[in-house]
């Protein structure tokens, strides 16, 4: 994987006002999709605009080795004239032939489900509406970078669904996708990577993202998990189609031994890696067949003699796998 943008030593302020961010590193990938969460004020907004190059950061560097990067803000603005005239609009200031705006406008509002819209005065779109058609702006130009600023908030359930098979589609294609959204359910849903921020800092993420599928429950009162690139694990019984399945890595306990206990899943493990995140907890990084990672104390660490290459068990209740 290339990094298409890469942050070292990032500090931002307004003049003025203290630091709104303090990014150490952060490599983005060709074809994968980043989702930054985290409270209102916590920078996502602004770590955006800073990687679109819209705001200069006070220190650091942002290097993007891609082209076009384009943002779509949280509120899009459209032009009063049809959804057609907007969409196309990139293209006509670039002066692009009109056989080839015709084609890719074509494309455009297909994948984004307004090709039946296209003649339809933007202004009296629904939120939603006017959410893909800026959507649809930003890929008439197909961009090799997308930022989008909280893209499925406050928006009908249908066109969150329309924009999460857009951004998925984009990024089996090979479009880099980074976006910010207080909307959970959808991050799960989407990241390939999560980026928790707290008051302007990147801060490790706490949950495993488990990709699968979840298992007709049938007339049993527990459910299954089947993971992509792993065994099945139990979770609560649910019905519907769920491909994430999500665990707090607070909720995994290791032993040195299998436990005999209530929790249903119970698996061995090799510790892969062991990285101290604070004068308190340690994260525990295992290969169980898959990567599941847990976090302990220091003094569990000596206890359990963890190590790279010891062998561990975790074990964690169905209740504690979230399903998304």
């Amino acid at each position: 994987m290339t990094g298409l943008i890469t942050i070292r030593d990032l500090l931002f302020s307004y003049p003025g006002s203290p630091p709104l961010l303090s990014v150490k590193e952060l490599s983005l990938d060709q074809g994968r999709i980043a989702v930054l969460i985290g409270d209102n004020g916590c920078g996502k907004t602004t770590l955006l605009k800073v990687m679109a190059g819209l705001l200069t950061p006070g220190a650091g560097t942002v290097t993007r080795s891609a082209d076009p990067l384009v943002l779509v803000h949280q509120k899009p603005s459209l032009f009063t004239e049809s959804v057609g005239a907007n969409v196309a609009w990139p293209l006509k200031i670039r002066r692009i032939p009109r056989r080839e705006i015709r084609k890719r406008l074509d494309a455009a509002l297909e994948m984004v489900g307004l090709e039946h819209l296209e003649n339809r005065w933007a202004p009296s779109l629904s939120g939603g509406e006017k959410q893909r058609a800026a959507i649809a702006r930003a890929l008439i130009l197909n961009p090799a970078v997308l930022l989008l600023d909280e893209p499925t908030s406050n928006i009908d359930a249908p066109s969150v669904e329309t924009i999460e098979r857009v951004l998925r589609v984009l990024a089996a294609e090979g479009t880099t996708v980074i976006m910010s959204t207080h909307n959970l359910a959808s991050a799960y849903r989407l990241a390939d990577r999560l980026l928790p921020m707290v008051r302007g800092s990147l801060v490790p993420s706490h949950e495993n993202v488990l990709r699968g599928r979840a298992l007709d429950p049938g007339e049993e009162h527990i459910g299954r998990f089947q993971l992509e690139e792993g065994p099945v694990i139990y979770c609560p019984a649910a019905r519907g189609t769920f491909t994430r399945a999500v665990i707090r890595m607070e909720d995994i306990i290791l032993s040195a031994g299998e436990m005999v206990s209530s929790a249903q899943n119970h698996l061995a493990g090799t510790v892969a890696t062991v990285l101290a995140e604070d004068s308190e907890l340690v994260r525990i990084e295992l290969d169980c067949g898959f990567p599941l990672d847990a976090v302990v104390t220091h003094r569990s660490v000596d206890e359990l003699e963890l190590k790279r290459g010891s062998t561990v068990y975790a074990t964690f209740k169905a209740s504690a796998v979230a399903l998304y």
